[in-house]
């Protein structure tokens, strides 16, 4: 009797991997948008991870893992975005198997809120620390962009993006809601710093050849905006699966 059940809940398992797996395939395939980056499609546009670290949190890490690689794999040989290189299928198994970690062993009394303050301050350090270290942003005769004075409206625009990204989470996060939007945007935040900024980044480095400043401005601020998307989106999924669940 014991045996079955775990074959149940193992064949269950299954075909929920391979729905987030099509949903990913589906995403990417569909509506993905490259921007080229110094002549190369080096920055990806998509809502791909999105499924895969759903897989991790509902299906737990191993799994997960499993739904990212795979996904990758079956990718390549449907669409080839370039030419296969296994570090991006051990990324995007991470964009599975992170969340699951995360999720699963991180306690639910840690202050991510405080946290993702931390991670976003470090983020836009980071980031205006990159275009100083280009010579892309100097302050010498007011702020200046690549030689232009740099737009007010741009500035303004960054740090309302800021606000935004530390603000949503707090407002989104209800007493009814079944997912604490605070720790969600902590395990995007996460996965996207390990697989999409630094991982990511350094193999384009690898198999380019160009220097890793030359992706990483880019992914950067693009993270911005898809990180806080990510989440929105996670957290609404996720407490649709919760009331199917319940009913």
């Amino acid at each position: 009797m014991r045996n079955n059940t775990a074959q149940k809940f193992t064949s269950l398992k299954i075909v929920r991997a391979g729905l987030f797996i099509a949903m990913s395939l589906v995403l990417k395939v569909m509506f993905e948008v490259y921007i080229p980056l110094g002549g190369i499609p080096a920055l990806r546009i998509n809502f791909a991870s999105i499924p895969l670290m759903l897989s991790g949190i509902v299906l737990g890490p191993a799994t997960g893992f499993l739904a990212g690689a795979s996904a990758d794999l079956i990718n390549f040989m449907v669409k080839p975005g370039g030419p296969f290189f296994p570090g991006f299928t051990l990324a995007s198994g991470l964009t599975g198997l992170l969340p699951g970690l995360i999720y699963k062993y991180t306690k639910k009394d840690i202050n991510y809120n405080f946290l993702n303050t931390i991670f976003i301050s470090l983020l836009s350090v980071s980031f205006v620390s990159i275009f100083i270290y280009q010579g892309l942003l100097t302050f010498d005769n007011g702020i200046m962009y690549n030689g232009n004075s740099l737009n007010p409206i741009y500035i303004a625009g960054f740090f309302a993006l800021v606000l935004i990204y530390l603000i949503i989470p707090i407002k989104i996060t209800s007493k009814h809601s079944d997912y604490n939007m605070n720790k969600i945007v902590f395990t995007v935040s996460v996965t996207q710093l390990i697989t999409s900024i630094i991982l990511n980044t350094y193999f384009l480095t690898i198999l380019y050849g160009k220097g890793i400043m030359a992706w990483l401005p880019a992914r950067v601020l693009t993270n911005f905006f898809m990180i806080p998307l990510y989440s929105i989106i996670i957290v609404a999924i996720l407490n649709a699966f919760k009331k199917l669940e319940k009913s």
